[in-house]
């Protein structure tokens, strides 16, 4: 990828197909399957069971332990699975097989609940070993160990990189990250890793690591990194109904000193599973089609039972509910049983399901039930997409690329796929940066192409694995696991680990090892000023704080010009918080002119209150009470007003209800634009 900016491509829509190869979302089980037999054919073997295992490992996603399934004291089916796993690859590593060496390292190393405890001994012996024999994953976690001597910082455990690697792998330029550097690229070369891919990615975007911001670079990057993330989603997708690119909300919360009693809201405890079982079998509709869902994806301690799926839509869909009517056909349609799925997915159609409508377009593009019909598809497609189905904008996409069932046009295909983009569609992001990287029937463009590209590869789904983890162990007040993994997140880019990394660098590590203060205190800052090069305003507030405890004299007056003004930033951006401390800091006269009134105006805009003040005293008291008059204010006024009509005896004042009663007019578009969609004959 060179270049910043091109005139448009003359590729056309055909040459442009061939590059991308871009398919539809959904395609039936046996289609699927016969591809990866036909993949696993060429590749000349099978894959064993460690085999699987090891990859999730190396790939930093969790194993599913199966505790939640099980019984306290009993080992759970699955459990007894991943011991046998574990087993075989011990065996494997023994004898020398370097996906097994790397996986037994990122065990040791991350020390996950259903893998073996970590022992760094025995972590950087295997991660060695493996990196020794080129293995990727391997190269890529040593990268990131050199990059942010998290064993040393972390666990005050001393490593250096061995000799033999160092010979092998030489320093990329100079400065303390070289060798870091040196070892993400050789994982790049030696078959490739998400995580070196986004950690170059970030340290080419944003300058970071000692390197020179380069626009083609990132790109190029985050390209591979998005090429990752779009595979390992593609795993994850496939134990959905509906096979679709929406990926599950990642648990991006920053990390206070006071943090909220509340638990993370979108996580489903076996609780909540209990009680959604019972809805389902007392008829409840929603807990019909959510127990449907769980036992489809196999999540959250429940089997995967697609029969039991097929169970439950087909009650949901018995009581007249159209998600039951859709999931129960995208069911069947997956099985290949395509006159069994006409039914249900044009019974939700008409009751305008969107994915009603996409099922009976994958129906007739594939032949199910009906005679293969792109024209028809399309049009079913269509439908969906007017109701906000956003696979189908995609594959409205995929088939005017193709020209299936429309005029093959690549400008109609970039549309689709720019509007799916716009709306947090993975593939679509990522098929909208590869065109705009290489000016593929477009206009290249690097700095569109890197955008999509980021947010493409943010859907990595180890990602989210990371953050999840990382809160988890916070939450559990086992900070040196959170930091590991949110110094994962970090280095990969991830702007919620970055500023989660700072937060425990400044606010828990300390406390472990209060020798390493300082140092710590340098971490924070580091991580924290990457999160604001990111935009992340909390973390410029952070940083703000920082240089505010570094009171020295010969600091003092630079230190607070510099919180000032991060603090006026995250104000622009539209930080209450950052706003409340701009106008404690006119009150101080810490770095500006005492103003009284203008640190009022300011505190009052922030809401008398931020998440980051840490007062105590008579201070906290009276901020307490101003707050509380600020937030009841409006009670007072009513209070004082009704107080007011009962003191008078409910007289009139001069002036109130005075004039006529504003009469709001809702004016209708006589000119929206017709649907001119004809509906099915069958």
């Amino acid at each position: 990828v060179a270049g910043t900016a091109s005139v448009a491509g003359t590729a056309s829509a055909a040459d442009v197909a061939a590059v991308l190869q871009p398919r539809l979302t959904f395609a039936p089980d046996e289609l699927r399957a016969a591809e990866a037999a036909a993949q696993a054919e060429a590749a000349g073997s099978g894959v064993a069971a460690w085999q699987a295992v090891a990859r999730t490992v190396t790939a930093l996603q969790r194993l599913d332990c199966g505790h939640d399934a099980g019984v306290d004291g009993v080992t759970t089916a699955k459990e007894a699975e991943l011991l046998n796993a574990t087993e075989a690859i011990l065996d494997a590593a023994a004898g020398g097989e370097p996906l097994a060496m790397s996986a037994l390292g990122h065990m040791y190393l991350l020390g996950d609940p259903c893998s073996p405890k970590r022992n760094l001994t025995w972590a950087t012996h295997w991660l060695e070993g493996a990196a020794a024999a080129g293995q990727p994953s391997a190269l890529a976690m040593l990268g990131f160990l050199n990059e942010s001597r998290a064993l040393s910082r972390v666990y005050n455990f001393s490593y250096a990189t061995p000799a033999a690697l160092t010979a092998r792998y030489p320093p990329v330029g100079g400065g303390a990250y070289a060798q870091g550097r040196a070892l993400y690229e050789a994982a790049l070369t030696s078959g490739g890793s998400v995580l070196a891919s986004l950690a170059l990615g970030s340290q080419y975007s944003n300058g970071f690591a000692g390197v020179a911001a380069s626009c083609p670079a990132a790109a190029a990057h985050y390209e591979a990194a998005a090429a990752g993330a779009m595979a390992q989603l593609d795993e994850k997708r496939q134990r959905t109904v509906e096979q679709g690119w929406l990926d599950s909300s990642s648990e991006a919360r920053t990390l206070l000193r006071k943090q909220p009693a509340a638990a993370r809201e979108s996580g489903v405890d076996p609780a909540s599973v209990e009680y959604m079982d019972y809805c389902a079998h007392v008829g409840d509709v929603a807990g019909q089609v959510g127990m449907a869902h769980l036992y489809h994806s196999g999540t959250h301690g429940v089997p995967r039972d697609t029969a039991a799926a097929a169970h439950w839509f087909a009650a949901a869909a018995a009581k007249g509910d159209p998600m039951g009517h859709a999931n129960l056909g995208l069911v069947r349609l997956r099985a290949g049983d395509g006159a069994g799925a006409l039914p249900p997915l044009r019974r939700a159609a008409k009751r305008s399901d969107p994915s009603g409508w996409a099922g009976l377009g994958y129906a007739y593009y594939y032949g199910l039930g009906v005679r293969q019909d792109y024209a028809l598809a399309a049009k079913a497609l269509s439908a969906a997409a007017r109701l906000g189905h956003l696979d189908a904008i995609f594959n409205l996409g995929v088939l005017a690329l193709r020209g299936e069932g429309m005029e093959q046009s690549l400008h109609k295909a970039e549309r689709f796929w720019r509007v799916a983009a716009d709306f947090s569609h993975p593939m679509a992001q990522y098929y909208i940066g590869r065109m705009k990287a290489r000016g593929l029937g477009t206009r290249r463009d690097c700095e569109t192409a890197l955008f999509f590209l980021q947010h493409a590869a943010a859907a990595w789904p180890a990602g989210n694995g990371l953050l999840e983890t990382g809160l988890a162990a916070h939450e559990a007040d086992r900070p040196q696991r959170a930091l590991v993994h949110y110094l994962l997140g970090a280095h990969a880019g991830l702007e919620p680990a970055l500023h989660n990394a700072g937060f425990l660098y400044a606010e828990a590590m300390p406390r472990r090892q209060p020798q390493l203060a300082a140092s710590y205190r340098g971490a924070a800052s580091e991580y924290f000023r990457r999160a604001a090069v990111l935009g992340s305003v909390d973390a410029s507030i952070r940083l703000a704080l920082l240089l505010s405890e570094d009171l020295t004299a010969e600091h003092s007056a630079s230190s607070w010009r510099l919180a000032n003004e991060l603090y006026a930033e995250a104000a622009r951006h539209g930080s209450a918080d950052a706003t409340w401390h701009l106008g404690y800091n006119y009150l101080k006269g810490r770095g500006l002119p005492k103003d009284w009134g203008r640190a009022w105006a300011l505190m009052r805009d922030g809401g008398m209150h931020s998440r980051f003040a840490e007062l105590r005293g008579p201070e906290k008291l009276l901020f307490s009470l101003l707050r509380a008059v600020y937030e009841a204010r409006v009670f007072i006024v009513f209070a004082a007003l009704g107080s007011f009509v009962l003191a008078t005896g409910g007289k009139r004042a001069p002036g109130f209800g005075a004039g006529a009663a504003a009469t709001a007019v809702w004016h209708e578009d006589d000119d929206a634009a017709a649907d001119d969609f004809d509906e099915f004959d069958d």
